[in-house]
């Protein structure tokens, strides 16, 4: 007959997390397995059958029973305690879950948000490009509206005044002719008076017929 005995205590495999390490009490049990299997081991017999002590069998086993209801209790705290710890563990693994999805939303969120601003400011810059360029247009097309104006007035400014200066000299070239007209008339006029009063001196300034010598020549003049 064999029975489950407890492993040794230097045979036992490590304790997971949460688990409580043996004590006497929960030990007890196994050690009164080990003696009923002393019991059965020691007897003597022929083959399977054996001939023991009922009553030292009889009271290990009782001994054992007496220990089933604490190991059970025993056990049930160890299970209870371990669901609590595993309980705890998922606890803990959804909230870091949920903080870590929590996280990528917000990050995915702002990677938007960024996204959205980039695009706005591109679409700015291209706004101000665009902008900037046909006011860049209408300056040039400004200027040379003013720059052909200009030209335009001073062709006119210069015709005008070559015109005004051919006329102006014009005029006092006709004025000079004028001028040099009436000069020559001027002359014309003193050459005779001279012959004329060189005439008078020989004849004692008197005109026959004893009147005085009358002539616009020599009338005083009046300014």
């Amino acid at each position: 007959m064999t029975t489950q005995t407890a492993p040794p205590l230097t045979q036992q495999q490590p304790l997971q997390q949460g688990q409580a390490p043996a004590t006497f009490k929960q030990t007890t049990i196994y050690k009164h397995l080990d003696l009923l299997e002393h019991l059965i081991d020691d007897a003597v017999g022929i083959y399977k059958f054996k001939a023991i002590n009922a009553d030292e069998f009889l009271d290990v086993l009782d001994k054992a029973r007496a220990r089933l209801p604490e190991e059970l209790r025993e056990a049930s705290d160890i299970l209870q305690q371990r669901d609590e710890i595993i309980a705890e563990s998922q606890r803990r693994a959804e909230q870091v879950i949920s903080t870590a999805r929590r996280q990528a939303e917000s990050m995915l969120h702002e990677s938007e948000l960024l996204k959205a601003v980039q695009a706005e400011v591109e679409r700015i810059r291209k706004q101000v490009v665009t902008e900037v360029e046909a006011m860049r247009r209408e300056a040039i097309t400004e200027a040379d509206r003013i720059r052909i104006e200009a030209e335009e007035e001073a062709t006119r400014v210069r015709e005008g005044a070559d015109h005004y200066a051919e006329s102006v000299l014009t005029r006092i070239d006709a004025d000079l002719q004028n001028l040099a007209t009436r000069l020559q008339e001027s002359q014309s006029i003193v050459r005779n008076g001279q012959r004329l009063l060189g005439s008078v001196k020989r004849h004692s300034g008197v005109v026959p017929g004893g009147q005085p010598l009358s002539s616009p020549l020599l009338a005083p003049r009046i300014d």
